[in-house]
């Protein structure tokens, strides 16, 4: 008589004890996702690396505007040529600092790559 009286409630604990378990593994298999798509160090510095980039062809168009509309007289320029050798510094030393981060990773720091070394 108490197995029956018992029987209903064991049953739910039961199919707690699942959807709890299948919950759990569902969170870890989402965790393990997410830390796959996470940005690598050496993504991370490629990327800082492309953003200088596009830094030294804004100030480098930038100063060939203003050579274009200076008509010769350069000096005029000079603020945009700094803007330009500053931009080009940056843009180095943020590839350089990729080129090591990514070394240590065993990858290439180079900002483009081969279609061959983005399969591996």
């Amino acid at each position: 008589m108490l197995k029956i009286l018992f029987s209903p409630i064991r049953q739910r604990a039961g199919t707690r004890w699942l959807a709890g378990s299948a919950l759990i593994a569902a969170f870890l298999c989402a965790a393990v996702a997410a830390a796959d798509s996470l940005p690598t160090d050496c993504d991370t510095a490629r990327d800082r690396a492309k953003s200088k980039y596009g830094a030294v062809r804004h100030y480098f168009d930038m100063f060939n505007q203003c050579v274009t509309r200076a008509n010769g007289d350069t000096s005029q320029c000079e603020a945009a040529l700094n803007d330009q050798q500053a931009a080009l510094g940056d843009f180095i030393f943020a590839q350089r600092v990729a080129q090591d981060v990514c070394g240590r990773e065993g990858l290439s720091g180079d900002m483009v790559q081969s279609a061959q070394s983005v399969r591996e």
